[in-house]
């Protein structure tokens, strides 16, 4: 029941007419004889049609048909461009093209690089245990080595050049880079050993950043094959993720400047989640890892539980294998690999 207002407005939203309007009403229909009628007209006139179409005949009635509808795999012919080419028209000249465009690098096998924290060759029961670092670098055949923690002529390790006297035991090629002088003589750093040729090299100081002590950045420019190749070596801070982090960033803007082919390694005291990681990768550069088995932990050497190793590569190269060696004197294991020149940047066939 709707609900009345005071003004006698119905408020139920419906309208509701006064009164009932008229029904129509009904009209009479035709009569049966002028229905039949009706029909009689209609027939004679379509018969008189009939007639007349048969005398006129078919016509062609193509043109007045719409074109037929193209399926689904049809493809319609193209207009014409209203371009006619000219048989005088001279072509124009095209340059000498060379047979194909290669890089101006070669390599001709892949690389084996190792990346080792030595420990200062000291064995964690005590005692200096170089030559056995030496025999392990030999037995894993590498072509470069990139180490950490190498003394240089301090007392705990006889005074002796580290560098040197594994390069000796290795027969490679060996560069020094000391950071920390340390109370008992020299400086602790980074070494690179190869057996290619070390055209040039540098040691690069890395921001402390509140870090305990001086850290670097070693930098040698190898003679693979006639092709020049940077290797860098570096130990981040141990203690502060604050002079990680600046280390890091660092290294990246280093790296940078440096249009080489180049493969990066070091105890980064950092995991592969971490931001001094994300900095570094951010940079270009891949993980040798990325083909690696297992979790690849390094440390502490006899039950690793951490990933702080690494061997990091640019865009020129491709890891084929990877692998964490122990050690039987480090506290860290050494990160193993072979790598080459990515295939998709060999030469690009362009004439012949």
């Amino acid at each position: 029941m709707s609900r009345v207002s005071d003004d006698g407005a119905d408020e139920s939203g419906v309208d509701e007419p006064d009164a009932k309007p008229d029904l129509p009403r009904a009209t009479p229909g035709a009569s049966p004889a002028a229905q039949v009628a009706t029909v009689a007209v209609a027939a004679v006139v379509l018969l008189v049609l009939g007639v007349v179409f048969l005398l006129q005949g078919p016509k062609d009635r193509s043109a007045a048909l719409p074109p037929p509808t193209l399926s689904g795999t049809a493809v319609p012919e193209l207009p014409p461009s209203g371009f006619e080419p000219s048989r005088t028209e001279a072509l124009p000249e095209i340059p000498s093209v060379p047979a194909s465009l290669c890089p101006d690098i070669t390599l001709k096998k892949p690389i084996t690089v190792v990346s080792f924290n030595i420990h200062g060759g000291l064995a964690k029961r005590g005692g200096l245990r170089l030559e056995q670092v030496a025999r392990e670098i030999n037995a894993w055949k590498p072509d470069v080595v990139l180490l950490q923690e190498v003394d240089d002529h301090r007392r705990r390790s006889g005074g002796a050049r580290q560098a040197e006297v594994l390069g000796k035991l290795t027969d490679m090629s060996w560069v020094y880079g000391g950071n920390q002088q340390r109370p008992d003589g020299g400086p602790i750093g980074n070494a690179i050993l190869s057996k290619y040729p070390i055209k040039t090299s540098e040691n690069i100081a890395l921001p402390r950043a509140g870090g305990r002590e001086q850290r670097g950045l070693l930098h040698a420019v190898l003679n693979v094959g006639g092709t020049e190749i940077s290797f860098y070596s570096t130990h981040f801070d141990h203690i502060s993720g604050g002079a990680r982090v600046a280390q890091a960033q660092a290294v990246a803007q280093q790296m940078a400047k440096d249009s080489r082919p180049k493969i990066f390694g070091g105890d980064l005291n950092s995991t592969s989640g971490s931001q001094p990681l994300g900095i570094i990768r951010g940079s270009g550069l891949g993980d040798v890892w990325a083909i690696g088995s297992g979790s690849g932990n390094t440390a502490p050497n006899a039950r690793p539980r951490h990933r702080i190793d690494f061997v990091l590569h640019d865009g020129w190269f491709q890891p084929l294998q990877a692998a964490v060696l122990a050690s039987g004197v480090s506290d860290h294991r050494a990160v193993w690999t072979r790598i080459e020149f990515r295939k998709e940047l060999g030469c690009i066939k362009v004439g012949g």
